[in-house]
């Protein structure tokens, strides 16, 4: 369940000496700016919009902005033009956009050492493989020889690519198939060698 909505943060409050609409006092109204933004989570995404409200201090009279006559609201105009939204009202946005770059430059590091990797094969080495109907398996590595390479593929397959942890602990078949390094290499470039554990 995700848990969004929007919330309202106090920016900025300003004392006029304009008089009460209600009362007639002087000098006695405050003037509240807030600040809308969205949230995820409680994570702020970004503002949304500002608003106002002014109370007097003296008949405790609250007027929202549409109630507000033309000398408050013009208060509010200037307040709101000198006023900005906090960065932190970004954190959403900031935190999503070092995620993806997390994520880019993970898979790149990755794709990175796959190659340098399926360059210089050793026994042991474990392969994620995915097949041509779209499930996932693992190849051993059994023995290279010069630019040979013999694997030995796992008696089983899963359907999500969150399994193959799983078969790492399976059984592997006793039927070797022979590979060369550029048929391997072309695999890793065309995604059917996922990603390389040694």
């Amino acid at each position: 369940m995700i848990i969004y909505g929007t919330r309202n943060k106090e920016l900025a409050k300003e004392h006029l000496v304009d008089k009460c609409p209600n009362c007639g006092t002087q000098n006695s109204i405050d003037i509240h700016l807030f600040q809308k933004y969205a949230h995820v989570f409680w994570i702020p995404f970004f503002p949304m919009g500002k608003t106002a409200v002014s109370q007097c201090d003296h008949c405790k009279q609250v007027l929202e902005l549409k109630q507000m006559p033309p000398a408050l609201r013009a208060s509010y105009d200037n307040l709101k033009a000198q006023s900005k939204p906090p960065v932190w009202m970004f954190s959403g946005v900031a935190l999503v956009i070092v995620l993806i770059a997390a994520i880019v430059i993970g898979d790149k590091q990755k794709d990175e050492k796959n190659a340098q990797l399926i360059l210089t094969p050793k026994a042991g080495d474990i392969f994620e493989i995915k097949t041509q109907d779209n499930q996932y398996t693992l190849y051993k590595v059994s023995q290279v020889q010069v630019d040979s390479v013999y694997v030995q593929a796992n008696n089983y397959e899963v359907n999500k690519l969150s399994g193959l942890n799983e078969l790492k602990t399976k059984t592997y078949s006793e039927d070797v198939y022979g590979f060369s390094k550029g048929e391997l290499k072309k695999m890793v470039e065309d995604g059917e060698i996922m990603d390389i554990d040694r």
